[in-house]
């Protein structure tokens, strides 16, 4: 059987015409070179060179046989360069499914710093219900999502991100704006903007347990399209920091006591390993979320 080492001393005397100048290009000994050359002809099956004094002369069948071994070596060399380029993942695609609330800004930011570091990957992002998100990563339509919704799934890992305290929201140069906190009696006269009823739930019972009465006007499913609506002189609203996005500047923010909090999470399927540009972007997202202050 061929081996690789016979195979390197062909190649060398193929190239370099002699057996001296090929044992100085592999660092071993001529009668080395020679002995590897025998055995590679024994196990061929085949005669290679003819010796002559100080020389040897390759056969047809040794130029047949060196074309061959360069074509698979030319093979390699560029599956080589393939397994680089799918180390640097410069082949990788990342689906990456996040909640409507996080889609303006906060995703954005992310894929900033993962876009300049990872310059040659592809990126889908779609913006979609947490209960979206998870049929697709169980389905392998996505390989990663990002949420703030608290749920409960056996097939689905659920990796912490960052936590906020809900601040609230208003339009700019509203007479709130000028105080340093707000307490919910300070909201009594507002028109307030809410989530549906599921994501209104923690805010309600803050103004419940104060005994508030909120100007309850418009409800509205996601953290952009609230930001809009403050921003527009509609109300104010009570809001996860991190969804104000490219709202920063056109709305005011307030810190709200008491007030809610609120988890941001990584989801990722079980039993799915997780491929490197998948871990990429975990840490990515840990890099961009450490160098966000909490809002005071």
């Amino acid at each position: 059987m061929l081996n690789l080492r016979q195979i390197e001393a062909f190649r060398a005397v193929m190239e370099t015409g002699s057996i001296s100048r090929a044992a100085e290009r592999l660092s071993i000994s001529q009668p080395a070179v020679s002995k590897l050359i025998q055995n590679l002809e024994l196990s061929a099956g085949l005669a290679l060179f003819e010796r002559r004094p100080g020389r040897v002369m390759p056969t047809p069948e040794a130029f047949l046989l060196f074309q061959e071994i360069e074509r698979i070596m030319t093979g390699l060399n560029g599956l080589q360069r393939y397994v680089a380029d799918v180390r640097a993942m410069y082949h990788a695609m990342l689906r990456i499914g996040v909640s409507p609330a996080l889609s303006v800004g906060f995703i954005q930011d992310i894929l900033i710093k993962y876009t300049k570091t990872h310059p040659s990957m592809r990126v889908t992002v779609q913006a979609r219900s947490t209960v979206r998100i998870i049929d697709w990563l169980l389905s392998g339509s996505i390989d990663i999502g990002i949420s703030s919704q608290s749920f409960d799934h056996p097939e689905v890992i659920q990796l912490p991100l960052c936590r906020r305290s809900y601040v609230c929201i208003l339009p700019n140069g509203h007479r709130l704006s000028e105080r340093p906190s707000l307490v919910p009696a300070d909201l009594a006269d507002e028109y307030f903007i809410s989530f549906g009823p599921e994501d209104s739930q923690p805010i309600d019972r803050i103004f419940e347990m104060a005994g508030v009465k909120r100007r309850l006007q418009i409800e509205a499913p996601t953290g952009p399209t609230v930001c809009a609506l403050v921003a527009a002189g509609l109300g104010v609203a009570l809001i996860n920091p991190l969804y104000i996005g490219r709202f920063e500047g056109v709305v005011a923010s307030r810190p709200m006591v008491p007030t809610v909090e609120s988890e941001i999470q990584i989801l990722l399927p079980r039993h799915r390993p997780q491929s490197l540009a998948t871990r990429a972007f975990i840490d990515s997202a840990k890099s961009v979320v450490a160098s966000l202050a909490e809002v005071p």
